[in-house]
C-alpha cells in the first residue's frame, strides 16, 4: 500500500438540537470515509458514538463523543457534541477545539427557532459553520426556499445554498452542486451517482446559483465586478471565493443529506476537506502567535475517579 502522508490533523464539531441527528451523521461520516466497515445504529445502541450506559439508557447523547478518521491524505476529528439544553455547557466548550462547525437541523421550518442561540454563539465566537439540513427525505411537499428562510430568520449571517435537492414524483431523489453544476441521484448506503442535469430543474437551478453568486459576490468586489460585467466566474475561482468567506464567518453554506440513508454524506466530507478553514486559519482566529511551535486547545476535561 502506498504511503499517504497525512498533514496536521483537523477537527469539526456536530452541533444542533436533540433528535437532529448529529450521532447518526457522525455514524455516516465514519461509514463514508471508510473508518467502519459496517454503519452501526442509535437506535440498535452499536453505533461508535453514544456507547456509554447512560447514553444508551436513555437513546441520547449524555456527553461527547470523539472519532476521528483519515480521508484523502488528511487526519480529521470529529466532536459529536449533545444536543439537549441541559448540556449545551458542554457542546459550547467542544466548539473552542473546533476548527468548524457543522449545525445539523431537521428539514422542518418549525424547529428553526432551536438554532437561534447556537448561531449567536458561533458568530460571537467567529467560528466558521456550516449548515446540514438532515433529514432531507422528510421534507413531503415543504418547499426547499421555505426551509432554508425560516433558518434564515435566526441566523445574523447569510444562508447561502450550495446545493438543491433534486425531486422526482414529490420525493428526494438527489442533488445538484451549484458551483459545478452537476447533478447526483442517491443511491442510499452507496456513493451517489452522476447523473445529466434533469430539464425540470434547470430553471430552479440556475436561479439558486444566481443567488449564490450574488451573495458571495457581497463580499468579493472581484466577483461582483464579473457579475456586473455578466462574466462567469470559473469553478476554481469561486470554490477559493467561498471557503475564504467561510473561513471568515461571513457566510454559512447550506448542504443537504439524510445521514440516516448515508445520502449527501460524502458531498459535505468533500466540502469540509476543501472548502473548510485550514488550522493555521483557527490559529490566527484565535490570535494565536505565529511563531507558536505547538499550541492545544481544550474542549473537555474529566476527572478520574481514581487517576485525577
Amino acid at each position: 500500500m502506498p504511503h499517504t502522508q497525512i498533514r496536521t490533523a483537523r477537527c469539526a464539531a456536530l452541533v444542533g438540537p436533540y433528535l437532529a441527528g448529529k450521532t447518526t451523521l457522525l455514524e455516516s461520516l465514519l461509514f463514508a470515509a471508510g473508518a467502519v466497515t459496517r454503519k452501526g445504529s442509535v437506535r440498535d445502541g452499536n453505533a461508535v458514538g453514544d456507547n456509554s450506559p447512560e447514553a444508551k439508557a436513555r437513546s441520547m447523547s449524555t456527553e461527547l463523543n470523539v472519532a476521528s478518521f483519515d480521508y484523502l491524505g488528511e487526519r480529521w476529528s470529529i466532536l459529536d457534541c449533545p444536543g439537549s439544553v441541559e448540556l449545551t455547557g458542554e457542546a459550547q466548550a467542544a466548539l473552542m477545539a473546533a476548527d468548524i462547525a457543522v449545525v445539523v437541523a431537521e428539514a422542518a421550518p418549525e424547529k428553526a427557532v432551536l438554532l437561534a442561540p447556537l448561531f449567536k454563539m458561533l458568530d460571537d465566537h467567529r467560528i466558521p459553520h456550516l449548515l446540514f439540513i438532515n433529514k432531507i427525505d422528510s421534507l413531503g411537499d415543504l418547499r426547499v426556499r421555505d426551509v432554508v428562510a425560516a433558518y434564515q430568520e435566526v441566523s445574523a449571517r447569510k444562508l447561502v445554498l450550495r446545493e438543491v435537492p433534486l425531486r422526482e414524483n414529490g420525493q428526494i431523489t438527489g442533488l445538484v452542486d451549484l458551483v459545478s453544476e452537476r447533478a447526483w441521484r442517491f443511491n442510499p448506503h452507496k456513493p451517489s451517482e452522476l447523473v445529466a442535469l434533469p430539464d425540470s430543474a434547470r430553471d430552479w437551478e440556475a436561479e439558486a446559483r444566481q443567488a449564490m453568486l450574488e451573495s458571495a459576490a457581497d463580499f468579493d468586489d472581484g466577483l461582483l465586478e464579473k457579475l456586473l460585467e455578466d462574466m462567469a466566474p470559473d469553478s476554481t475561482e469561486l470554490y477559493q471565493t467561498l471557503a475564504h468567506e467561510l473561513a471568515d464567518d461571513l457566510i454559512v453554506p447550506v448542504f443537504f443529506g439524510s445521514a440516516e440513508n448515508d445520502n449527501g454524506i460524502r458531498r459535505l466530507l468533500k466540502a469540509l476537506r476543501h472548502e473548510g478553514p485550514e488550522v493555521d486559519s483557527t490559529a490566527a482566529r484565535i490570535d494565536l502567535p505565529a511563531n507558536t511551535a505547538v499550541a492545544a486547545q481544550g474542549g473537555k476535561t474529566m476527572m478520574g475517579s481514581h487517576a485525577g
